[in-house]
């Protein structure tokens, strides 16, 4: 009997041991995060590339095509800048040097759907999908596709941030597939230096002239059409990488500054054709871009600013979109912005918000584009609890353009016109 009694306890004891040890790991480990965001709006003006979280800019016109010029009070609302990021991280691999890490992540840019209730039916856009393997130390690895590096740093916004206000204000960059590396240094104050070599885009519907090549620079459904006969994009048949570098030093949370460069190689003839002469039709062209950009806080203060130059930037969202013709040569731009923020509480702040972008004038009439310079000016009153914000937020877009595509006739100069356009909208997101 006590034999028995003593087995009983040890098999208790053994079973309660089991139930306290601690499950092991999972070996895969699955999140989700992003944010759903909503906005109402009202808006004066006819803004492209699209209303609401898109706007970027005040759409051609001319003093005698000039719209809405009454009635121009709209009212709408979007929830296209949702985001959903989703990521698994599984066991560390080459005998546990590095730990491997898929990340996929949509918003609804894509487009509207079909029928007469295409506006509330909306098409999700692929934005990120890569493998990262992450080492350690601050080294990290990624394929797949990802942002620019140039692309460093947006303003503040609630309203516009899958579309920066930047774009078309002093930031450029975008995505593109490719390989891309991080590698951090010290700890107090730390330096990262990045990588990228990635595919190189030019105007992805192809080869369009004119002023109808404006709005390509996002993308189109077939790419290269009407342009190389093989359906490659011009970028790509220059047979050359776009390459990108960025050295980044930040101290805590109080500054961050960064320098960054692109530059890619664009073969208009397309593939199997000889390049032409240097300076003739369809001669080669170069996308070189600088910028740089520093990000301090203080207290309750809180002051960003980013600046840019460089030529032929349309691959990078420069040049308001728009792809010279195949006859024309470079096209020059510069622009910048500058953002301030106060926070009267934790959870409480404002933001107010200035920058340009400027094509090189005589540059831009070559190339028959109408817009020649873009100001936006904004303010934020942001309230932010946890994943919780909400708040009102003004942009004010000033373009000048230029009628008849830019010519310098004085009939075309008489077209010229300086648009401006508001919007007034108040949004609520939600972070995870």
């Amino acid at each position: 009997m006590r034999a028995l009694a003593s087995a009983l306890l040890l098999a208790s004891a053994a079973a309660t041991a089991a139930e306290e040890a601690p499950a092991p790991p999972p070996q895969f480990v699955f999140a989700m995060h992003g944010f759903v965001s909503g906005s109402i709006y009202y808006q004066d003006g006819n803004l492209g590339p699209s209303e609401g979280q898109q706007s970027l800019f005040v759409n051609n016109q001319t003093p005698t095509t000039r719209a809405p010029n009454v009635d121009r009070l709209v009212f709408g609302g979007d929830v296209r800048q949702s985001r959903f990021n989703f990521s698994v991280a599984g066991p560390r691999v080459f005998g546990g040097a590095a730990t491997p890490k898929a990340v996929l992540e949509i918003d609804f840019f894509g487009g509207f759907g079909s029928g007469n209730y295409g506006n509330a039916s909306l098409t999700p856009r692929l934005r990120w999908a890569y493998a990262e393997l992450d080492f350690g130390g601050g080294n990290r690895l990624l394929a797949g596709q990802t942002n620019d590096l140039i692309f460093a740093m947006a303003p503040t916004s609630l309203a516009h941030i899958a579309f920066p206000y930047g774009y078309g204000s002093g930031n450029i960059g975008w995505r593109r597939p490719g390989l891309f590396g991080f590698h951090t240094f010290g700890s107090d104050t730390k330096m990262e230096l990045a990588w990228e070599v990635g595919r190189s885009n030019w105007a992805d519907s192809g080869a369009v002239t004119g002023s109808a090549n404006t709005g390509n620079g996002i993308g189109q459904n077939t790419v290269g059409s009407g342009g190389d006969p093989y359906g490659f994009s011009f970028g790509e048949a220059s047979g050359l990488p776009a390459v990108e570098a960025r050295v980044t030093v930040s101290s805590g949370t109080t500054l961050t500054a960064f320098v960054t460069g692109h530059w890619q190689r664009i073969d208009r003839s397309g593939v199997n054709a000889t390049p032409p002469a240097s300076g003739t039709t369809n001669t080669n062209l170069d996308v070189i871009a600088g910028n740089v950009g520093a990000k301090m806080a203080a207290g309750p203060l809180t002051v960003a600013a980013t600046a840019f130059t460089g030529k032929n930037l349309a691959p990078i969202i420069g040049d308001f979109l728009a792809f010279q013709p195949n006859s024309v040569g470079d096209v020059h731009e510069y622009g910048g912005w500058v953002q301030a923020g106060w926070n009267f509480t934790k959870e409480l702040s404002l933001w107010g918000y200035i920058g340009t972008d400027k094509p090189n004038q005589q540059d831009a009439i070559a190339a028959g584009y109408t817009k020649i310079q873009n100001v936006t000016s904004s303010a934020l009153l942001q309230y932010r609890e946890g994943g919780f914000a909400v708040g009102p937020e003004w942009i004010h877009f000033y373009t000048k353009t230029r009628g008849s595509g830019g010519a310098t006739t004085a009939a075309s100069r008489a077209l010229d016109a300086n648009l401006s356009a508001n919007q007034y909208m108040l949004t609520v997101n939600y972070y995870f």
